[in-house]
């Protein structure tokens, strides 16, 4: 399980807080300046395109602005802290 919380970083705006469980997904919608914090990096799989991104962080970690950016994700960089 991981909790995850998605922003629109324009308007400070929460698109969502959930707690995901295992098998659940959440689609982040396609645009620019979205991030995302979660409880549990290790319990996410990320997905670009179909193609698995690789990981934020370790079981258990906590990630703070995670930029939503598909070049980024794809490339390992979308980690800011």
């Amino acid at each position: 399980d991981s909790y995850i919380q998605v922003r629109d970083n324009n308007n400070s705006r929460l698109l969502v807080t959930r707690l995901l469980k295992k098998s659940q997904k959440y689609e982040v919608p396609n645009r620019p300046n979205l991030s995302l914090i979660t409880g549990n990096a290790g319990a996410l799989q990320i997905f670009v395109d179909g193609t698995l991104a690789p990981s934020i962080g370790p079981i258990g970690k906590v990630r703070r602005n995670v930029i939503l950016d598909a070049d980024k994700l794809r490339d390992g960089k979308a980690v800011l802290e």
